[in-house]
């Protein structure tokens, strides 16, 4: 009885620790575990934003945006929304220190880097990081196009200007060919710049922006997802380290367990058997003469002699 008193104890620790773990785990994928510095970042434009997005100082990760707010902060300078960010803790950051968002890569993730700037003096945890708006790219691409519209806007009258003066000097035949050709050079600029193109360049870099939208999500959730199955396995090895001689004896006492079962087994397989055949006897004798159930074996054999 004591042997099996303490082989439930045992067995009910390990249950209890797998339980603590799995809390643990639970805690973990929460967000609820960790040791972080918080600081906080005001923005007018978070496009692109979301609690789990890297925080990078100059170009190195050292966490990941919390939250997002509306601003409803006298200190926000004017700005939009509130961005909590939590970085590893005692993590210097200077007083100068200046947030933008950026992308490594065209298609790359968007994150937030912070560079240190040239102050000293150390900004406390809880502080304000200043910050610099993030630019569009849709705004940028159509501001190059618009710039590029303009450059061929100049250069086709003075091809037409060319193509007048050399008119004039060369013969009629050779001017009519480069003539012929200028307007054709002037007609594909004129489609290069027709509202169809405009319109089709434009889908393209909004499409190309969803893209990176969806593979900035995707890499943040993989960055997400694997620092907490680092965190789980650590967990997970330290109550093994920490309780690994109870789960011994809980091992032992299984096999010492199982020892006992495995010499008894063939007695227990005999009595069945036995068992088995009493029961066929039964039976046939029932099928034979159902009147035993009533009268016994006794009766029956006191009738036969």
């Amino acid at each position: 009885m004591k042997e099996a008193n303490r082989n439930y104890t045992a067995v009910g620790a390990f249950v209890l620790s797998m339980l603590a773990a799995l809390v643990m785990w639970f805690a973990i994928l929460s967000g609820a575990a960790g040791s972080t510095d918080r600081y906080y970042i005001f923005w007018d434009n978070v496009m692109g934003l979301k609690p789990g997005t890297q925080i990078l100082f100059e170009g190195y990760q050292i966490g990941l945006i919390e939250s997002i707010e509306r601003s409803v902060e006298a200190d926000s300078g004017g700005k939009n929304y509130r961005v909590e960010i939590g970085v590893e803790k005692g993590w210097p950051i200077p007083e100068s220190a200046m947030a933008e968002t950026t992308a490594p890569s065209f298609l790359a993730a968007l994150v937030v880097n912070i560079e240190a700037g040239d102050s000293e003096t150390i900004l406390e945890p809880g502080g304000v990081i200043r910050s610099r708006e993030q630019a569009d790219l849709l705004s940028a691409a159509g501001d190059a196009m618009s710039k590029i519209s303009d450059v061929l806007e100049f250069v086709k009258p003075k091809i037409e200007e060319i193509a007048n003066s050399v008119g004039s000097v060369l013969n009629d035949e050779n001017a009519q060919q480069l003539r012929s050709m200028l307007q054709t050079m002037n007609s594909r600029v004129k489609d290069i710049l027709s509202a169809e193109n405009a319109e089709r360049v434009k889908n393209i870099l909004t499409n190309l922006n969803a893209v990176s939208e969806d593979v900035s999500d995707l890499t943040s959730g993989l960055q997400t997802t694997k620092a907490q199955i680092d965190d789980v396995i650590e967990t997970i090895q330290g109550l093994i380290d920490s309780h690994s001689g109870d789960i011994g004896h809980s091992l032992v006492d299984l096999h010492a367990s199982l020892e006992t079962v495995s010499r008894h087994i063939d007695a227990i397989a005999i009595n069945l058997e036995d068992t088995t055949r009493n029961a066929n006897e039964f039976s046939e004798q029932i099928r034979k003469d159902p009147s035993v159930l009533l009268r016994g074996r006794n009766a029956v054999d006191d009738g036969a002699r």
